[in-house]
């Protein structure tokens, strides 16, 4: 399949290496043009790194030629829910939205756990996070393991925030109870960021994380969706659950790369 704009693959930083240096030199070496980190790897540890580290965290990733798509983190299975700590977990999140912002990065992906049916209840946590967003100027992706597409919509529309959007997980696709074409009526617009990974479904529900292009999710419909949504952001390629993550990361950009993908 031949796409209109080319893909922007990235990759996990994690999944090459617990370095930064050997991630960075790692994603370039094999063909990805940006990486998204987490705000731990390894050794590094971004909430607390002074300014002159991360201008040589900016430094590196120059000499290598690779653009930080953005950071990423999940809040636990509580998430901004009942039961949850929502002060603490906003300010957790507004800590990671400052570094990103001292990074010169302009996203900041969020899994936000169990999202409740009252979402009305969520509608404060979410407007107190669209202020903090708005502070640092850096966009808020948001993704769910836990909940249903329709109920990221539902939490979005709590805030109407323009700095909300969706972290989109292809695998989360093939568990949703909606079609392809009514997540994509209603998400489609708010996509910021691709999690690239794929899976094999099996007869009882649960998925077999396996290398793009491998499983069952459909990518020549799902890369025609995102360009009918005219999305131009990241595919960040994600092979944490895979045995080998780098060569998974590898071959899921060979294959996302494929002309045509197959």
């Amino acid at each position: 399949m031949s796409l209109a704009t080319p893909l922007r693959p990235a990759v996990l930083a994690a999944a090459l290496s617990d370095d930064f240096r050997i991630a960075a030199k790692s994603a370039r070496a094999a063909g990805f043009a940006g990486i998204q980190l987490t705000p731990r790897l390894g050794s590094l540890d971004i909430l607390s790194l002074s300014q002159s580290g991360k201008r040589e965290m900016q430094s590196i990733l120059r000499a290598q030629a690779i653009e930080l798509v953005g950071l990423r983190m999940d809040l636990n299975s509580k998430g901004l829910g009942p039961g949850a700590d929502v002060d603490a977990a906003i300010d957790s999140i507004e800590k990671v939205l400052a570094a990103a912002a001292q990074l010169q990065s302009p996203l900041l992906c969020v899994d936000l756990g169990t999202i409740p049916a009252d979402t009305a209840a969520f509608a404060p946590a979410m407007a107190e996070l669209g202020r903090r967003a708005d502070r640092n100027g850096v966009v808020l992706a948001f993704r769910s393991d836990l909940s249903s597409f329709a109920s990221i919509h539902a939490a979005l529309k709590t805030a109407d925030c323009p700095w909300f959007g969706v972290d989109f997980d292809p695998v989360a696709m093939l568990l949703d109870p909606l079609t392809a074409e009514e997540i994509f009526a209603k998400l489609g617009s708010l996509i910021r960021h691709v999690r690239g990974r794929d899976a094999i479904l099996g007869m009882d529900q649960r998925t077999k994380p396996v290398v793009i292009g491998s499983g069952s999710v459909d990518w020549p419909g799902l890369l025609a969706r995102l360009e009918g949504a005219e999305y131009r952001g990241w595919i960040t390629i994600d092979p944490m659950e895979l045995n080998n993550r780098a060569a998974g990361a590898r071959e899921g950009l060979a294959k996302l790369t494929a002309d045509p993908l197959v």
